[in-house]
C-alpha cells in the first residue's frame, strides 16, 4: 500500500512538474523573448522565472508583454534567457529584484547583480528635453563711409555666449545607429572690437540673435552599457526669430545652415530614463565676409519608449 502511494505521488509530482514547464522560449532576440504557450494561459504583466530545462536553475525573470493565441512576446527583466528554457510562474515583484546566485545556471558567464541590470542593454526608441551652454565666435569683415562718403572695409573679431533649450526624438536604426530629430531656440551673441568706427558709428560691435534651430543628427554608438557613448554628425537649419546686429546686415542674418559634429553619452538611470550629455560643433558655412561657429554643451533627461 506505501509502495503504491509512493507511485502515485511520484507520478502526481511529474504530471504538475511537465504542465508547470509546459511554455517553453522559443526565440531570443535581445531583451525580448519568443514563447510556446504550448496550451497555457497567461495576461500582459505576468511574470515568469526562465528555468535551464538540463538541470531546472533559474536563469532569468522575464515579464508578458504581448499575448497572442498560442504565442507570447515577453521582456527579460534579469539574467539571461536562451532557446528551449522553460517558464516558472512567480509571483509579483519589483523590477529590481534579482535572481539569487545561487539559482543561475553554471554555464551563465556572469552572476546576475542587482547594478548589472537596472539599464537597458539595448538602444531603443527615446525622446528628451535639454538645455545648453553655447559657446559663439564669428569673424567678420565691415563695410563702412567715412565722412567723405568713401567707403572703407575693417575687420573685427567677436565672441560671447548664450543659453538654449529644446527637445528631441531618437530613432534606433539598429543596435549601434541611432538618428535624431531636434528643434531648439537658441541664442547667437556676440561682441568685440574695430580698428576703425565701422559699426554704426562706433568701434563696438556686436550681433544678438536668437535662433528657431531645427537639427538631424546620425548617431553611432561604439560604447554601449550604463554609459553609452556615442559619435556623430548632420546639419541643421537655423531661423532668426529675433535679431540686432551693428557688424551684420540683414540678409547676413536671416537664416544660416550649420554642419554638426558631435560627441555625447547617455547616463542612464534606469530602464526607463537615462540623461544625455553631449558636446556639439556647429560650422556655418563660411562666406566672403563672415565666418562663424557655436559649441554647445548640452544635458538633459530622457526617456525610453
Amino acid at each position: 500500500m506505501i509502495l503504491r502511494t509512493h507511485i502515485f505521488v511520484a507520478c502526481l509530482f511529474m504530471f504538475w512538474t511537465s504542465a508547470a514547464y509546459s511554455a517553453s522560449v522559443s526565440a531570443v532576440k535581445g531583451q525580448k523573448v519568443l514563447i510556446n504557450l504550448e496550451g497555457d494561459t497567461t495576461s500582459e504583466g505576468d511574470e515568469f522565472y526562465l528555468l535551464n530545462p538540463a538541470n531546472n536553475k533559474k536563469t532569468a525573470i522575464i515579464r508578458i508583454k504581448q499575448v497572442k493565441g498560442s504565442k507570447a512576446l515577453g521582456e527579460i527583466l534579469k539574467g539571461r534567457a536562451a532557446q528551449g528554457y522553460a517558464l516558472q510562474a512567480k509571483a509579483a515583484s519589483k523590477m529590481s529584484a534579482d535572481v539569487p546566485a545561487s539559482e543561475t545556471s553554471e554555464e551563465e558567464s556572469a552572476p546576475v547583480s542587482r547594478n548589472d541590470m537596472s539599464y537597458l542593454r539595448v538602444v531603443k526608441d527615446s525622446y528628451g528635453i535639454t538645455g545648453s551652454y553655447i559657446m559663439n565666435s564669428m569673424n567678420a569683415d565691415v563695410s563702412y563711409k567715412d565722412g567723405f562718403g568713401i567707403s572703407h572695409k575693417t575687420s573685427t573679431s567677436m565672441s560671447g555666449s548664450g543659453f538654449g533649450v529644446g527637445g528631441f526624438y531618437d530613432y534606433a536604426f539598429g543596435q549601434a545607429l541611432v538618428g535624431r530629430g531636434s528643434a531648439a531656440i537658441e541664442q547667437f551673441n556676440v561682441s568685440g572690437n574695430a580698428s576703425e568706427a565701422a559699426c554704426s558709428g562706433s568701434t563696438s560691435c556686436d550681433a544678438k540673435i536668437n535662433y528657431l534651430s531645427l537639427y538631424g543628427l546620425l548617431k553611432w554608438y561604439p560604447i554601449q552599457g550604463k554609459y553609452r557613448g556615442w559619435v556623430g554628425g548632420g546639419m541643421g537649419y537655423m531661423l532668426a526669430v529675433s535679431k540686432s546686429s551693428t557688424a551684420l546686415n540683414e540678409s547676413q542674418i536671416s537664416t544660416n545652415q550649420v554642419f554638426t559634429f558631435a560627441l555625447g553619452t547617455d547616463i542612464q538611470m534606469s530602464r526607463k530614463n537615462y540623461i544625455p550629455v553631449s558636446i556639439e560643433y556647429n560650422l556655418f558655412p563660411a562666406s566672403d565676409t563672415v565666418k562663424a561657429n557655436m559649441i554647445l554643451i548640452k544635458g538633459g533627461w530622457a526617456w525610453n519608449l
